[in-house]
């Protein structure tokens, strides 16, 4: 079984807590991501996705170059371990309906997972139990 460090994406785009939504989406453009883990004092503090900006600032009419990132992240930081089997991240996006996992190692930011990296590798299984999707299917999230 494949793990976590085998399809992480290592070169992770983050941000501090203090700056503004226009800030964050411009370097969210800027860098071609969809989403930014979120710091303070070199601390992992948050994960803020271009849906959060959407639904919880735009929708609801916030000024994007007024309200702080720490304002709209989601918080606190489900993380996985970069030796974890891609399973397992399978199961904990699913029981905890989130689509990026960062990847902490010692406490330390050393990469990202999303749904993406484990679709990518799902068309490479060759059996049906060997499938991300038919494990996560049978795994209950309530």
């Amino acid at each position: 079984m494949k793990k976590v460090k085998e399809l992480m994406t290592k070169d992770v785009v983050t941000i501090n807590k203090e700056k503004t939504i226009v800030e964050a989406a411009q370097v969210i453009g800027d860098k071609g991501v969809g989403s930014l883990v979120i710091t303070d004092n070199g601390n992992i503090v948050g994960v803020l996705t271009e849906r959060d900006i959407i639904t919880k600032c735009v929708a609801k009419g916030c000024e994007p170059s007024k309200t702080k990132v720490s304002e709209i992240m989601s918080s606190p930081v489900v993380a996985i371990d970069p030796e974890a089997d891609i399973i397992d991240a399978a199961k904990l996006m699913v029981s905890k309906m989130i689509r990026r996992l960062p990847v902490l190692e010692g406490g330390k930011l050393v990469g990202i997972i999303t749904t993406y990296d484990l679709v990518k590798n799902v068309s490479k299984g060759k059996r049906k139990e060997d499938s991300l999707i038919y494990l996560a299917a049978e795994y209950e999230v309530f």
